[in-house]
């Protein structure tokens, strides 16, 4: 069944914004689990393919005989015009057609990659390249749908629970890469057995989503808003970039993207010029995403239970901040492991926290527009951002002012940088004072300005409200919605 507004429970909402007339009851799905689930090992399998090579930048480059910082841009510069494609293609092939295209270019990004690993040097890095782009065209069919999913098939007390286990399979892959990456990869040769295991995950997440997902909608909606009829793309869109909340939101969550994207991505060029080891860069990445993922967890729970999505929002973004200033200073000074360790746990786990959340308030402030054009904004936002910086510094603005700005390593840390290796002589490590400088300016601006102005509006939950309150005003047995783990859920959750 395809998600468009011919969907035989889906109704648009009267000229006041806020009457809906319901469907005769609400109901939530236990394949709704399966939905999720099959999301979230997509997510997990494609962010590896996107991050593996980062923790072991050396040996890559050495492998490729090209920078390997260019896995990470590349990947990052595709996904911007297929996520224009996945938006756009929303209403017209459904949560399951996104989810079968993204599927396919995965696995098919990741057997590209492994044949790489047996060609000729003059063809091992462009075909490698081309299995990168594939799965980056995958990247956007994929995360721009975890608030989608959470409004079409969970109930309003689920939603938040809902997008965090979506969004946090993400981190979880580039978890398992920076653990895995470092234990595999000790020379250049190892990065043939790299992409093989990185095959694994894409090849079983490709089955378990031709075998799990039967259709992109429940027959019978979770709630109020599920059963609204979204607005077209164009009308969508307009809605997005004509709220000042969403604006906001995009902003802050777009800059905050850009910041993990970055860190995440050339972690390795950071650390290795104060001389820490590829199995300590491997770790702190590591590190963050362990601890933002149970942050982000307890983060979903919070806002579920308490819809306290404002304030978890702000306390979480001034945070991450703080942190990720502090992790950019010590990236500058060596023998700081145990304080880079504390820096990174906390930059993860505010950092995530606020990711979902954040979602969500974005989802509220646009309904009717399609879950998918929120959060796709967001993503793309983080990856232009990320983009208006090359593999030799980061920033989130201003390409050139921090292109120019990285400069040589001074000549006092050539002894201990561990950026060139015996097989990778070419590397020129960079002192990174003057971009860090520029990134903190603009992280203390982000969070300023956020602070400053943003408003939240919860178009989504007072339309919620009031519909349900006219629904039991007129008939009490069918004014509840749907709350897991009750009898009422006993009698309609289908088996």
């Amino acid at each position: 069944m395809h998600e468009t507004a011919d969907s035989p429970w889906q109704q648009p909402l009267s000229s006041n914004n806020e009457q809906l007339q319901p469907p005769l009851a609400f109901r939530v799905y236990r394949r709704r689990w399966i939905v999720v689930a099959v999301v979230a090992m997509l997510a997990s399998s494609n962010s590896m393919l996107w991050i593996a090579f980062a923790a072991v930048d050396n040996h890559v480059t050495a492998f490729y005989h090209s920078k390997a910082a260019w896995f990470a841009v590349v990947y990052l510069i595709f996904t911007v015009p297929s996520g224009i494609v996945a938006m756009s293609l929303d209403r017209r092939v459904g949560l399951r057609g996104s989810l079968m295209i993204a599927a396919w270019t995965n696995v098919t990004g990741a057997v590209l990659r492994f044949i790489s690993s047996f060609l000729s040097d003059s063809l091992r890095f462009p075909c490698g390249l081309a299995g990168q782009v594939l799965a980056a065209w995958a990247y956007p069919f994929i995360m721009f749908l975890p608030t989608k999913i959470a409004n079409t098939w969970f109930s309003p007390n689920e939603r938040a629970i809902a997008t965090t286990i979506a969004t946090m399979s993400n981190p979880l892959g580039v978890f398992s890469a920076n653990i895995i990456s470092p234990l595999i990869v000790r020379k250049a040769v190892h990065v043939r057995i790299l992409n093989g295991v990185l095959v694994v995950s894409p090849l079983i997440a490709c089955a378990a989503a031709l075998v799990g997902l039967t259709e992109s909608q429940p027959q019978v909606p979770p709630s109020f808003s599920a059963a609204q009829a979204e607005i077209g793309f164009r009308a969508g869109l307009k809605r997005c970039l004509t709220s000042r909340s969403y604006l906001l939101l995009l902003i802050t969550m777009g800059g905050g993207n850009a910041m993990f994207t970055s860190v995440y991505s050339i972690i390795h060029i950071l650390l290795c010029p104060s001389g820490y080891s590829n199995g300590f860069i491997g770790f702190c990445g590591a590190l963050m995403i362990g601890c933002g993922i149970v942050g982000a967890m307890v983060s979903g729970v919070l806002a579920s239970r308490t819809k306290c999505y404002e304030q978890i929002m702000k306390i979480s973004v001034a945070f991450t901040v703080l942190s990720f200033l502090l992790f950019l200073q010590l990236t500058l000074h060596p023998h700081m492991e145990w304080l880079l360790a504390i820096a990174a746990a906390m930059f993860g786990i505010f950092g995530l926290a606020a990711y979902p959340v954040g979602l969500e308030l974005a989802a509220e402030c646009t309904f009717p527009a399609s879950q998918t054009i929120s959060m796709g904004l967001v993503v793309i936002s983080g990856q232009v951002k990320f983009v208006k910086i090359d593999f030799y510094a980061f920033a989130v603005a201003l390409l050139q002012v921090v292109r120019m700005t990285a400069r040589r390593l001074q000549y006092d840390y050539m002894h201990i940088q561990s950026c060139t290796t015996d097989e990778a002589k070419t590397i020129v490590p960079l002192d990174n004072t003057f971009p860090v400088m520029i990134v903190s300016a603009v992280g203390t601006a982000i969070v300023i300005i956020f602070f400053a102005l943003y408003r939240p509006n919860y178009k989504r939950s007072i339309l919620e409200r009031r519909n349900q309150k006219r629904l039991a005003d007129a008939n009490p047995a069918q004014g509840q919605m749907p709350k897991q783990e009750t009898p009422l859920d006993e009698v309609n959750v289908e088996p």
